[in-house]
């Protein structure tokens, strides 16, 4: 990389606007738009724009900002403030009609005291907790998610930890009882081809939850259900085997297990 180049990544990493994202997201984002224009400056701009829309799209900073301050009630006692909280992160809110009854079909699986991954988890670690798993490992692009699952395990006393990771760049090397990875292998398909299977075959947990939309944003089903169990059972490696499959709320879940 030549000076220039350096000086264009190197003003990304200190954008105070983009301290809450993964600095691994920063610089794979910055070295894939490169090629494309002639100037370094060019690139940097359009990295900007790509990184403001991955992290403003789950969790913008105001949010983060009532997010803690819900937190901090719900600490204290007040009930309410989780549900109002976990809200705030899009992917989390769309979790929280099915939880109850996604928690009780996937429990047993868990198996109890299971130390679980949840891969580009939101605050889904902190949902988890209230429903009993305390012993999990968050990993996600986004910082301020991170931190806000850090802070609140902290208070409650849990084993739950988070930690930065961008997962077209790194396959995590934890070992863990499960792993969680929800509405997730589409979205790294469709930046890395092959990357879905290659997380599949290497995370080091026996267990896996794997789950895919069934709507779009707009409600609409238009196959993603059957779109998603095809091309999810065809490049599932030969080393894992489903165990279950179900659908709660609008999501398709699968129960995987190594053989």
């Amino acid at each position: 990389m030549d000076e220039r180049a350096q000086a264009a990544l190197d003003a990304l990493l200190s954008a105070k606007n983009l301290r809450d994202v993964c600095p691994e997201t920063v610089r794979r984002v910055f070295m894939e738009l490169l090629p494309r224009y002639r100037k370094p400056k060019d690139a940097e701009k359009a990295a900007r724009t790509h990184l403001h829309q991955i992290t403003g799209a789950f969790m913008t900073a105001d949010a983060q900002k009532k997010a803690r301050a819900l937190l901090a009630r719900w600490n204290e006692g007040d009930e309410s403030a989780l549900a109002a909280a976990l809200s705030l992160h899009a992917s989390t809110r769309e979790r929280l009609p099915g939880a109850d009854e996604w928690m009780r079909r996937v429990s047993p699986f868990l198996g109890a005291d299971a130390r679980v991954l949840d891969l580009a988890c939101g605050l889904n670690p902190i949902l988890l907790g209230s429903m009993g798993v305390t012993n999990a490992l968050g990993m996600d692009i986004h910082l301020g998610c991170v931190r806000l699952v850090n802070e609140t395990a902290r208070a409650r006393g849990w084993h739950t930890r988070a930690r930065a990771c961008d997962l077209l760049s790194e396959i995590p090397a934890e070992e863990a009882d499960a792993a969680l990875l929800m509405k997730l292998l589409p979205v790294l398909e469709a930046q890395k081809t092959g990357r879905a299977a290659e997380l599949l075959a290497s995370l080091r947990a026996p267990r896996l939850v794997v789950t895919f939309p069934t709507r779009t944003l707009g409600g609409r089903g238009v196959g993603m259900e059957k779109h998603y169990a095809d091309w999810f059972e065809r490049i599932l490696p030969d080393t894992l085997s489903v165990r279950d499959r179900f659908t709660v709320s609008d999501e398709l879940v699968y129960l995987v297990e190594r053989t």
